[in-house]
């Protein structure tokens, strides 16, 4: 999950803000992300729940609970949540185009059904007492891969949208109000995470370069003998945010208990439940 999203140089440059105390106390996160809207793209593997596990929530959902997480330094401890799935059956026939394509819309083509969510919306609450909204949709027409943070402290905010993938947007609260405003960083300098390695600046970064930035952090973790991160444990937590658990029906509403996302972990062998 942090594959393409924390070892992203705007976010590592959110953290390096966030653990330098620039937006004081974390208050609130609000996270969103959005891709493949086309109610006639394929079948494919991530919409049946025997072969993927889980649906938007766990497709995109679990980008913005990892990222959250790694962002505050902080674990979600409780959440709530609804789940939706608002196309039932999809093409099983038609061009496949990466991840998605067209779908055969033939009045006799064959179609499968959808077995899991198109859409999650949860709240949560971090272990340092701050709270956060989450919204994993595939039906956010016009956002391409829309994935969308801000986290705002007691005196800053940060925030950052995937599709300006070398924009950061800060707002100092600490200034004289007659000069706060969110400001827009471009990260392409030699003194952003990353960045050194790469193009002058000005010259941006793509999707492809997180992937080379998780394999220079894994390998430097190894030569320098530390525990690399994010390790199968994250991953496993990460995981276990899920706000349903696997066996809950597709469209969900749960109460205004929260859900302890972390229970499973604590005790090996035992069911996640809501």
């Amino acid at each position: 999950m942090r594959v393409y999203v924390p070892a992203h140089a705007c976010l590592a440059l959110a953290r390096r803000l966030v653990d330098a105390g620039r937006i004081g106390t974390v208050r609130h996160i609000r996270a969103q992300q959005a891709w493949l809207h086309d109610p006639n793209a394929p079948m494919t593997w991530r919409l049946d729940k025997a072969k993927s596990g889980s649906g938007a929530l766990g497709d995109l959902g679990a980008h913005l609970v990892d990222t959250s997480q790694w962002l505050t330094g902080h674990e979600i401890t409780g959440v709530s949540a609804i789940l939706e799935t608002f196309v039932t059956s999809r093409p099983l026939g038609g061009e496949r185009s990466g991840l998605g394509g067209h779908g055969d819309t033939g009045a006799d083509a064959p179609r499968g059904e959808v077995t899991l969510d198109d859409a999650a919306l949860f709240t949560a609450r971090f272990a340092d007492g701050s709270i956060a909204s989450f919204e994993a949709t595939r039906f956010a027409l016009g956002r391409k891969n829309g994935l969308r943070l801000e986290i705002n402290g007691t005196e800053g905010s940060i925030a950052f949208d995937f599709e300006e993938n070398n924009m950061l947007q800060f707002f100092d609260g600490t200034q004289p109000v007659e000069e706060q405003g969110f400001r827009r960083i471009l990260v392409t300098e030699p003194e952003h995470p990353y960045v050194s390695a790469w193009w002058p600046p000005g010259h941006g970064l793509g999707y492809e370069h997180g992937f080379t930035h998780q394999v220079v952090d894994l390998v430097s973790a190894i030569d320098d003998n530390r525990q690399p991160a994010p390790s199968f444990d994250d991953g496993l937590q990460a995981s276990g945010c899920s706000p349903v658990s696997s066996t809950a029906p597709v469209t969900t509403a749960l109460g205004p208990k929260f859900h302890d996302p972390n229970s499973a972990r604590r005790r090996p062998g035992s069911s996640r439940q809501t």
